[in-house]
């Protein structure tokens, strides 16, 4: 049972009329994608698109079957041509620590969020209707590490992504590269992950 069912201080009325929306699988989009770091050189990689001269983070569809974590590093890789691998970091979460995790496992102020344990659960969300499909994308964000000094691989985009150029960027001036303030809050939620975590960047 959920923390605001068991609490008394809710009434069921209060509850049953919270707002909720309801979408169907086929008016649904989800997007998954990484803010990829190369904590040594304290760079990440972006992508400019020559096209439509916007700045972004990779990310893409998932597809069937296809495990969310999965998704964001197979699309970072096809986008950038550099393979990435996920970053543990401690990303403060509403998923259950596991029974391993929990023996050493100390609770904060919110017993609800799980902090301070190394994970790769989802950094952030972003959602929004897509402007070509009309359709609700939700696009889930993780952190990636690789090497910037990786040659890009040839071949691994999709033909419409032929005009997006990938570039390595000081991590500080990353967020404010973006074209989208909400990439740029993204980038912001794993850099304040980084150093929760111990990274200097």
């Amino acid at each position: 049972m959920a923390a605001c069912e068991a609490n008394p201080n809710y009434s069921t009325a209060e509850i049953l009329t919270t707002k909720q929306q309801y979408f169907p699988s086929q008016h649904m989009m989800i997007s998954c994608g990484c803010v990829p770091v190369d904590p040594a050189a304290r760079k990440i990689a972006i992508l400019r698109d020559t096209a439509y001269n916007l700045v972004q983070l990779p990310k893409g569809r998932k597809n069937i079957g296809e495990d969310l974590l999965a998704a964001a590093l197979r699309e970072t890789y096809e986008e950038t041509g550099v393979r990435f691998s996920a970053l543990p970091l401690k990303v403060a979460t509403r998923a259950t620590p596991t029974g391993e995790m929990a023996g050493s496992y100390v609770p904060g102020n919110n017993p609800d969020v799980t902090d301070g344990l190394l994970n790769c659960e989802v950094s952030s969300v972003c959602s929004y209707p897509c402007i070509y499909t009309g359709a609700f994308k939700i696009v889930f964000w993780f952190a990636a590490e690789g090497d910037s000094t990786d040659v890009p691989v040839e071949g691994t985009k999709e033909s419409w992504e032929e005009n997006t150029i990938m570039e390595w960027v000081d991590a500080r001036e990353a967020a404010g590269m973006m074209s989208f303030k909400a990439d740029g809050d993204v980038v912001e939620k794993v850099l304040t992950d980084m150093r929760n975590s111990g990274y200097d960047i």
